[in-house]
């Protein structure tokens, strides 16, 4: 049967007139829509639905706005690769192409590495990287310990003093 343009002007005439005396509200209209598309699009079948490529399009909007997480990707990813028999590989460990920094100096009377063939030992430079890093923080604590903040005299009797620990630092008058 095909529609002719004045059955499609009657129909959409009838929707009118129903919303208008209230026999049909625009939340059960949309409820209907929702219902029909999900009857007509929900079901996904394959590569030989005719609405195969329309699935593949609405998918990549979904991704690119969120709606699968990057944990749930990733799986499904595992999914499409075990399916093209692609062995499975564990991650890699990642890599750290940058050596450790030191905040510190280095003593100097630490014996520097006697290997010939260039080689050094990780658990030498690992150990020297720590003995850094706390030399760095104790030069630090001293540091903060060598000028305490100048007490102020309270101008209340009960001990609370609002400046109490601010240390405004050197003036810049002239």
């Amino acid at each position: 049967m095909t529609a002719t343009t004045s059955d499609v002007i009657t129909a959409a005439m009838s929707i009118a007139s129903d919303a208008a005396d209230g026999k049909l509200s625009p939340t059960d209209l949309q409820a209907t829509a929702v219902a029909e598309c999900r009857e007509l699009f929900g079901t996904v079948i394959g590569e030989h639905d005719p609405l195969w490529s329309l699935h593949a399009d609405v998918a990549r909007q979904a991704i690119a706005l969120g709606a699968l997480s990057a944990d749930e990707l990733s799986e499904w990813a595992a999914v499409m690769r075990h399916r093209t028999g692609e062995p499975f590989e564990p991650p890699a460990p990642p890599v750290d192409l940058l050596p450790p920094d030191s905040a510190g100096s280095v003593d100097e009377s630490q014996p520097e590495s006697t290997d010939d063939d260039g080689e050094t030992d990780a658990a030498a430079l690992q150990g020297a990287s720590v003995v850094t890093a706390l030399a760095a923080l104790a030069s630090a604590a001293q540091q903060a310990h060598a000028n305490p903040a100048p007490q102020r005299p309270t101008s209340s009797g009960d001990g609370y003093d609002p400046l109490r620990g601010f240390d405004p630092g050197a003036t810049r008058r002239l």
